[in-house]
């Protein structure tokens, strides 16, 4: 097993008061294996994520993170700094402020096998050009010497790919690395993604709103609601079989060719709960067509299978 999470909590101080952006999380990523998180903005997805490597400037943060059986939770900053690009990835979402600006993509490339004494300035600057060619940049020569605003966001992204990649590691994580780019861009850095990973034999962890880069990409997929996690299982068992009524609602609100033009799209109605002022039983109860007055009460919990959904309707 790569990442075991073990019922991580991430409290953000607001209005003098703790809002629990992420409420118990668990999950694991074995070996290899492509996990995707999937929910609404604002229902904790990225909070989860950059709270493991302490990125989040949240005031609590506890649970258990563990990292080839190491705590990241308990580990100091300095600690922090030989896993963050050594032994785990990252690609953000939006590359034009992911990148320096004021520094040249090979030096951004380089900087992180320099400062993880992974190799010399002369095997470094032989890496970094390997390492454009290998994510499918045009012109990789003439790239290293060019500034971030000069590339397309297509590019940037794929920089921002070999960055993640730059030191091998074990684990990259992908937050949202589609959603500023156009849809056949996007489809390329999808196809790159999963290149990637066979390539370089390590474990993805990809986090979005888009189901269908869920079914492209990921063998296992998470879905987040308020905060936890209200459904789990393998892709095939997830998309064409889906269990909690937000999960439903997910799939129905996307296109498909195949529905006449002049149908509107399913949109769930209403919005995620405020965290602050949670209501009492199952978050997602005002917007559940099927919710019955036990989801009043309290909220239901997932059980020990693989594939489960915290839902009263499935218990």
């Amino acid at each position: 097993m790569v990442l075991q999470v073990e019922d991580l909590r991430v409290g953000f101080s607001v209005q003098g008061k703790e809002l629990l952006a992420v409420r118990g999380v668990s999950f694991d990523v074995k070996e290899g294996e492509t996990v995707g998180i999937v929910g609404e903005s604002g229902c904790g997805k990225s909070a989860a994520v950059q709270a493991m490597l302490k990125l989040t400037p949240a005031n609590r943060i506890s649970g258990k993170v563990l990292f080839e059986g190491e705590d990241l939770l308990k580990k100091s900053n300095a600690e922090l700094r030989a896993v963050r690009g050594r032994k785990i990835g990252m690609v953000f979402q939006d590359p034009m402020t992911s990148l320096n600006p004021t520094m040249k993509i090979g030096n951004q490339i380089r900087e992180g096998l320099l400062y993880h004494r992974i190799a010399s300035r002369k095997e470094s600057k032989e890496k970094a050009l390997e390492l454009l060619k290998v994510v499918g940049v045009t012109e990789p020569e003439l790239r290293l010497e060019q500034y971030p605003h000069q590339l397309s966001g297509g590019m940037r992204q794929r920089v921002l790919i070999a960055i993640a990649l730059a030191c091998n590691p074990k684990l990259v994580i992908a937050d949202e690395p589609t959603t500023a780019l156009d849809v056949t861009v996007q489809a390329q850095i999808l196809d790159l993604l999963k290149k990637m990973q066979s390539h370089f034999q390590t474990s993805l962890l990809l986090i979005t709103h888009d189901l269908s880069v869920v079914a492209s990409v990921c063998d296992r997929v998470l879905v987040m609601y308020a905060g936890k996690i209200v459904e789990q299982g393998t892709v095939e068992e997830v998309l064409l079989d889906p269990k909690h009524p937000y999960t439903q609602m997910l799939l129905r609100s996307l296109p498909h060719l195949d529905r006449p033009r002049s149908e509107p799209l399913l949109a769930i109605e209403g919005s995620p709960p405020n965290l602050l002022i949670l209501p009492k039983g199952c978050p997602f109860r005002p917007r559940c067509p099927f919710a019955s007055d036990i989801c009043k009460e309290e909220p239901p919990a997932g059980n020990s299978t693989a594939n489960w959904a915290a839902c009263w309707k499935v218990v």
